[in-house]
């Protein structure tokens, strides 16, 4: 197993659409989000490379632990409130970040990322936010 933090605010990977410019008769495919999809992905890559993670030919499973950072509401002046929720169940979507997670491993955990055949994640407030990532090659 190998397990790294990724710190940061976790940004997911914005959906696509797809445009057809009929002048050109070409289709152009567009993504939102990723102006600010692309500093996380690189970061999320560059931990990996300094973890040491294998190239690997085989199957692969993930863990990932997605800390969000806390809303101002949920602290009062005495700290966090005993009320302030654990779980994240706002946006973004838990799919979004794993999405953003996969692409950035290819090409450094796996050839593709259909190699992932099981992938365990989790969404929850935490005061660092970032990405907990555990491998198992």
């Amino acid at each position: 197993m190998i397990e790294f933090f990724v710190p940061g605010i976790p940004v997911a990977k914005g959906s696509a659409k797809a445009f057809f410019n009929k002048k050109t008769k070409r289709a152009f495919v567009t993504q939102d989000n990723l102006a600010r999809q692309k500093p996380w992905v690189s970061l999320i890559s560059l931990k990996a490379e300094q973890a040491g993670v294998p190239l690997c030919d085989g199957p692969v499973e993930l863990e990932m632990i997605f800390r969000m950072p806390r809303p101002k509401a949920h602290f009062n002046k005495k700290g966090l409130k005993d009320n302030a929720p654990n779980w994240h169940v706002s946006t973004p979507d838990i799919d979004k970040l794993q999405r953003a997670v996969l692409d950035a491993l290819t090409a450094i955990l796996y050839h593709d990322d259909r190699q992932v055949c099981n992938v365990r994640a989790i969404k929850q407030y935490a005061l660092t936010p970032g990405l907990w990532l555990r491998i198992f090659p």
